[in-house]
């Protein structure tokens, strides 16, 4: 059990405080969108003990049972199946999807291979479902909406183009037409100033308010039409979301913290400065309407668990009170308060913003804290019976 300290993201859409106030250090004025904890070989967390630093990845490579277990490492070889983060958002998150499994596996050998362009969009063979949990209030935007609302939006802009996009979302069964229309062909300044005005004026929980606040933060960017066809889910503090594969999404605003496959697979569409691949996009997207997914979520005393339809990852939160949770390979982060972590007869004690690493071998783990306490960990076999996207 040895100290983990994650690896710090400094994107434009991160916010200069929040990161920083977790893990007690000054703000610098520079954007902290996210802290890495996890073993991806692009960014691992460091492991600190008596004996030096280490990277998580390396070590899991060298002891892949005492880590992982066998159970873990017959499944995911000597890699760490997940990774968790702490998102804090200041501005939108760009139009993404994630590839399935098979479609990373295929686009990560093609781009190897040097017949997959400049940009590598595969950065790894794995893929990326996801799900995030709102620490403050978190707009997020998931999946695609009803179609028909999206029309009425749409008549409501009352452009020629908007009527255009309308009339032609009233004839399809999916998206699909309407977002090759909009990213491919682009909107008019005309439809954009409406977006505005009416944004302004929409509920706060509403899509014309999230495209037009999209559209404020990325002037001219289609990807704020692309916004007004999705479910705009409003999550509290404490309340979860899934994105599996091929999933439209894109978060707004607030705080969260992600936990997902061990993948840096994105695929972009708009709102953003990063490179947008809107033929890929395209080809991987699911387009037709569906409600966000919820996590599955068992109380268990002090302990909440979500589990979601994805292998590779579940969550356990433990709020002031004491929890056991099951051998496997674990990241426990103290979110809040303080906390102890005691396994195989020898106990860390950790404050807000320190994190641990739990290794296989060591067995069940106590958890016991005055505040919240974030477990990470790969999903029993009991819990198994949620399917991933392969």
């Amino acid at each position: 059990m040895q100290r983990l300290s994650p690896t710090l993201r400094h994107y434009d859409w991160g916010t200069t405080d929040d990161i920083p106030r977790l893990l007690g250090f000054e703000p610098d004025g520079s954007p902290y969108a996210e802290a890495w904890w996890g073993a991806h070989d692009s960014a691992p967390s460091w492991l600190s003990d008596p004996s030096g630093n280490a990277a998580l990845d390396e070590l899991i490579a060298r002891s892949p049972i005492d880590f992982l277990g066998p159970d873990a490492a017959r499944r995911w070889g000597a890699r760490l199946p997940f990774l968790l983060k702490i998102l804090a958002i200041a501005k939108p998150l760009s139009i993404q999807v994630h590839p399935t499994l098979r479609q990373a596996q295929e686009g990560f050998a093609r781009e190897q291979r040097g017949t997959g362009g400049n940009v590598h969009a595969f950065l790894d063979p794995f893929h990326k479902p996801e799900m995030v949990v709102a620490i403050s209030p978190m707009r997020v935007l998931v999946g695609v909406r009803d179609l028909a609302n999206t029309a009425q939006d749409l008549h409501a802009l009352d452009t020629p183009r908007a009527h255009a996009l309308a009339d032609d979302l009233e004839r399809a069964d999916d998206a699909a037409s309407f977002l090759a229309d909009v990213l491919s062909a682009g909107v008019d300044d005309e439809t954009f100033s409406s977006l505005r005005r009416m944004g302004a004026e929409a509920e706060p929980s509403s899509a014309l308010r999230a495209a037009a606040d999209a559209l404020a933060a990325f002037p001219g960017d289609p990807g704020a039409i692309v916004a007004l066809a999705l479910n705009v889910v409003e999550l509290e503090p404490g309340e979860a979301v899934f994105t599996g594969a091929g999933i439209l999404h894109s978060y707004q605003s607030g705080v969260g913290l992600e936990i997902m496959s061990n993948s840096d697979n994105v695929v972009r569409g708009g709102l953003t400065s990063k490179h947008v691949d809107v033929s890929l996009l395209l080809s991987l997207a699911d387009t037709r309407p569906a409600p966000p997914v919820r996590p599955l979520e068992v109380i268990a005393g002090h302990a909440r668990h979500l589990t979601v339809p994805a292998d590779e990852f579940a969550l356990t939160l433990v709020r002031k009170g004491e929890a056991v949770v099951e051998s496997g390979p674990r990241i426990v982060l103290c979110h809040e308060g303080e906390a102890t972590v005691t396994a195989h007869g020898t106990t860390k004690s950790l404050t807000r913003g320190q994190a641990v690493f739990v290794r296989a071998s060591l067995g069940e783990v106590t958890i016991g804290t005055s505040g919240l306490v974030v477990v990470a960990r790969a999903p029993s076999l009991h819990e198994g019976d949620v399917i991933a996207d392969r």
